[in-house]
């Protein structure tokens, strides 16, 4: 199992890495959503503010407000990715710290939910025994 405790550390430093990545991208997004943004506004008082672009955008404000909605998203997917990975963290260390306490189970059982869901936690008799119907009679 030591060698399981290194995968899950290595693994772990990877999702930190990619959080990391993901982090830089939703400031950047935010930044670059702002600055759409009020451009966008400045653009429908009759000025374009910005040196670059007036061709493109001051004749047209709804193409920088489309451009802000795409960075709007970006920094929606970089958030709820960022959650992800810190949940998949959490999740590895706990298993981590199950194998260090010698129960394997649980924290193969931790590693393997996201493939099975729910029925990695249902005792092993309950998974063989077969499920029973209930039959209800309708009177007619």
């Amino acid at each position: 199992m030591g060698t399981m405790n290194r995968l899950i550390g290595r693994h772990r430093a990877q999702i930190k890495e990619r959080a990391r990545l993901s982090r830089y991208i939703l400031v950047l997004a935010i930044l670059a959503t702002l600055t759409c943004f009020a451009t966008f506004i400045s653009t429908l008082t009759g000025k374009y503010p910005l040196p670059v672009g007036a061709e493109l955008f001051s004749s047209y404000p709804e193409r920088m407000l489309g451009a802000t909605n795409f960075f709007m998203m970006t920094a929606i997917g970089a958030a709820l990715r960022m959650w992800r990975f810190r949940q998949m963290r959490i999740k590895l260390m706990i298993a981590e710290a199950f194998i260090r306490e010698n129960d394997t189970d649980t924290a193969m059982k931790i590693l393997l939910e996201p493939l099975f869901g729910d029925q990695v936690w249902q005792d092993d008799d309950e998974a063989a025994r077969p499920r029973r119907f209930a039959r209800v009679r309708i009177p007619v």
